[in-house]
């Protein structure tokens, strides 16, 4: 009988674990979510939120700002940019951070700003006849990575030159290093252009043949 309470006991505690398991995942996903939507929403979309918090009509959220309600209006739309004092404003009546409205405002635009200069790269290639060989590609599916090498081989300085708008420098350099010059003669006086113009890489012919025989010997390792 002791036997059996015990294999009750043991059943319940895990029952109890695995419930508890399951909230917390849930916790997680449910906080995962909310982060990435905060992240993406515009600073108007955010106001619109606090207003519903807070219960505030337009007119009313209006006269505690000093603003006229088309102006708010405008604002809650993303027709007009928050001025500095009125974002102080704002945080003061919602108790937000100094600074949060801003924030969202700058990364909402830097956001909308590269994801319209992404398509404008990938709409060129495309005009280019870069993705002749791959199929259903698009802006949004295509990986980082290949942009970049496809905007290096097939588009010009200027569209290349956005490419440092669109990713960290380093990120740049790595995609290239690791995928681009370790091909010898193949794209050779392209990348001896890319090494002098974008990365300052002094002798470049050696570097790319360095790169090519490092390339080599782990291949030849792993074979």
């Amino acid at each position: 009988m002791f036997t059996d309470h015990f294999h009750i006991s043991q059943k319940n505690a895990n029952v109890i674990f695995s419930v508890n398991y399951i909230v917390d995942i849930f916790l997680y996903f449910c906080t995962f979510v909310i982060i990435i939507t905060v992240l993406k929403q515009s600073a108007g979309q955010y106001i619109s939120k606090l207003m519903v918090r807070d219960h505030y009509n337009q007119s009313a959220l209006a006269r505690e700002l000093g603003i006229s309600r088309q102006m708010l209006s405008y604002i809650v739309l993303d027709q007009r940019e928050i001025t500095l004092p009125l974002s102080l404003k704002i945080e003061s009546l919602f108790a937000l951070p100094e600074g949060k409205i801003l924030k969202i405002q700058n990364e909402y635009k830097i956001r909308q700003y590269k994801e319209s200069l992404r398509r404008e790269l990938f709409e060129r290639l495309e005009q280019a006849h870069a993705f002749w060989s791959y199929d259903n590609v698009t802006a949004n599916n295509l990986p980082d990575e290949l942009l970049i090498e496809k905007v290096f081989v097939h588009l010009d300085m200027d569209d290349i030159a956005k490419l440092f708008e669109l990713f960290p420098k380093k990120y740049i350099q790595k995609v290239w290093r690791e995928n681009m010059a370790v091909q010898g003669e193949y794209l050779f006086d392209l990348n001896v252009m890319i090494a002098l113009v974008f990365f300052h890489i002094k002798k470049p012919e050696a570097f790319l043949h360095r790169q090519e025989m490092s390339h080599l010997k782990k291949i030849t390792h792993y074979a």
